[in-house]
């Protein structure tokens, strides 16, 4: 079994009460089979409260005020305190990791949902390496397509090259991912992979980021392109179902702080963020949205192999960043002018929270980049490279 984590994996410990969020509230927590097994056999005061906090026709934990039944006032675990850490089902053992299983291949990331873990994610300077070991065991998974995962994890590998290479601006680097993806999914589409190595290719040549800046040089300029598809995006995110209590006030005060004034005060917006933040802070801000794109196509990309929808993927990808730092923008407009890294770290958990955890949250946004005209390739590109300071600062 071969199991890849990023490089900085090793570094998460929970803060447990000194955290500023909690991971026991806002979700149902499931309970695995196992722990459920434990729970039902466990006598004396801790057995009865579980044998009370436990949902156990639908496997889970009670909640009472969306908060989880075993979370004290000080933030820490009940279970954890009376029982010991042996007492936790897989679910608490295992978060904020995430886990992507495909034959013979662990993925393992730390999700940003996790306020901690968001921190080390979009804090590193240097770019993510991933890094590979191997453990005993073996695995079949009957029909696993194994040419489409190889395809796909070498799609991905370029992709996370080209999103790497500081050499060009991100707009550029992400706007030539996503347009990877795009001409792989045709190849997929009509089954001919044995085409996708000759396109690895021609995006992993020399001279591929300039030719392709060359070619996309005119999108991005047009402020009612970008008002519009960002107010369209954020209104759908606004329609998924709300995991968090504040969150849809959250995003109801965003999205008034950026469209509520229409397209002219808009417009504006972005210019002045664009004017502020250039300089010493546009490079934190390339590389937090570095960090975003290459987080989520690790975590999701590889997916394909199960449901073939390679490009769909790579768009999910583009909107969590788009979003992420759509909102950031609208942040440091309700702030003032202000933004810093605790801010940015901030709206990227709240947002992860709210679309990575919901299973229904992530398939439908997945859905609606698929099957969605006004969301398709040039539209998409447009919002990227619009992105750029440069063009936030010239946006007319």
């Amino acid at each position: 079994m071969r199991y890849t984590i990023p490089h900085y994996y090793r570094e998460f410990s929970c803060a447990a009460d000194r955290c500023t969020d909690t991971c026991c509230a806002g979700w149902e927590i499931m309970i695995d089979p196992v722990s459920l097994r434990t729970y039902r056999k466990t006598k004396g005061p801790l057995g009865n409260r579980l044998h009370n906090s436990i949902r156990w026709d639908q496997g889970s934990f009670k909640q009472y005020g969306r908060r989880c039944a075993f979370l004290a006032d000080s933030g820490l675990c009940d279970l954890y305190s009376d029982g010991g850490p042996g007492m936790l089902c897989k679910t608490c053992r295992t978060y904020p990791r995430h886990i992507e299983e495909f034959e013979g291949v662990r993925e393992i990331s730390l999700c940003i949902s996790c306020i901690e873990a968001a921190r080390i994610v979009l804090g590193r300077r240097e770019p993510v390496r991933f890094l590979d070991f191997e453990r005993e065991g073996e695995e079949d998974y009957g029909d696993f397509d194994f040419l489409l995962y190889t395809k796909l994890t070498d799609a991905r590998e370029l992709a996370v090259r080209i999103l790497q290479d500081r050499s060009h601006p991100l707009a550029e680097r992400a706007s030539m991912a996503l347009a990877l993806a795009h001409d792989l999914q045709s190849r997929i589409r009509k089954n001919r992979l044995y085409a996708a190595d000759q396109l690895l290719e021609r995006y992993g040549s020399a001279g591929a980021g300039e030719r392709f800046a060359g070619r996309t040089a005119g999108l991005g300029a047009g402020l009612k392109q970008r008002y519009r598809g960002f107010f369209s995006l954020t209104e759908e995110l606004g329609r998924l179902e709300a995991l968090n209590s504040g969150w849809p006030g959250r995003l109801s005060g965003l999205r008034n702080a950026l469209y509520g004034s229409g397209e002219e005060a808009y417009g504006r917006i972005c210019r002045e963020f664009a004017g502020d933040l250039m300089g010493a802070a546009d490079g934190d801000w390339d590389i937090w949205g570095e960090q975003l794109w290459v987080y989520f196509v690790f975590t999701y990309f590889c997916g394909a192999v199960y449901d073939g929808r390679a490009y769909p993927r790579m768009k999910f990808a583009a909107a969590c960043v788009l979003l992420i730092r759509e909102l950031a923008m609208g942040t440091w407009a309700l702030q003032g002018g202000r933004l810093d890294f605790d801010g940015f770290v901030d709206i990227a958990h709240r947002f992860s929270r709210e679309v990575e955890h919901s299973d229904e949250n992530r398939e439908a946004l997945l859905a609606l980049l698929e099957c969605e005209e006004r969301f398709g390739l040039e539209t998409m590109l447009s919002l990227i490279i619009s992105g750029d300071f440069q063009k936030l600062k010239n946006l007319s």
